[in-house]
């Protein structure tokens, strides 16, 4: 048996995790837990949720590693918006190349936390909207039952076959491209619900970093 726990984001990092990897993932005896990234805490409460520095993601990724030692630890953060603070953001901004900008992102952040192979940094290219855009006929079927079909303007507007090469522009990244055909889109009820219509299997076949991902949790040793 292997467990790995993931920090996710946010709720609908968490919500995909939970509803699409956890049952895949079981079936391989790899166990998955995720829970969002805590931003504060008093004595009574923790709150969990939106990547807002640096330093407490960090400090939330090395409680876990340090409180569950019988488990690897990894992340699921967005490319889009990642706060300026963390390690390897200045470099990484003059790499045009989004695949080696994700690379040198995660190198950066594995030799900041530490903890050799039980930590396994992942970072989304370029949000998780990116993954629902290996169906774009699965997002239409999904949400036309609010606003009638936008699959035509959707279409018109996407000038690569590939869901991570889908930009972090702020008025072009995945989501707001979402949004802007399909004001009602919901992140965690109806991103989720779009990712099952498309299936695991297809947002591995057309998404190669988010497959290389999963392809090292079912690499690791136990």
């Amino acid at each position: 048996m292997i467990r790995i726990n993931i920090v996710t984001e946010g709720p609908t990092e968490e919500t995909f995790v939970r509803e699409i990897l956890v049952p895949e993932f079981a079936l391989k005896n790899i166990f998955l837990t995720a829970r969002n990234v805590e931003t504060s805490r008093t004595p009574l409460k923790i709150y969990r949720g939106g990547l807002v520095s640096y330093e407490k993601a960090k400090r939330d990724i090395e409680r876990w590693l340090k409180q569950d030692e019988s488990a690897y630890v990894t992340t699921m953060f967005d490319l889009y918006a990642l706060h300026k603070e963390f390690p390897g953001t200045e470099t990484a901004a003059k790499i045009p190349n989004p695949y080696k900008k994700v690379a040198l992102l995660e190198k950066e952040l594995a030799a900041a936390i530490g903890f050799g192979v039980r930590f396994i940094p992942y970072i989304q290219l370029h949000e998780y909207e990116g993954l629902l855009f290996s169906d774009t006929k699965a997002i239409d079927d999904t949400l036309k039952l609010h606003c009638g079909s936008q699959l035509d303007k959707l279409l018109a507007e996407i000038d690569t076959e590939n869901p991570e090469l889908i930009n972090e522009g702020a008025e072009t990244a995945p989501s707001k491209r979402l949004l802007k055909h399909y004001p009602s889109y919901q992140k965690v009820t109806n991103g989720v619900v779009i990712a099952k219509n498309i299936g695991l299997k297809t947002l591995r076949e057309k998404c190669f970093h988010f497959n290389e991902w999963l392809t090292k949790i079912e690499q690791l040793p136990q």
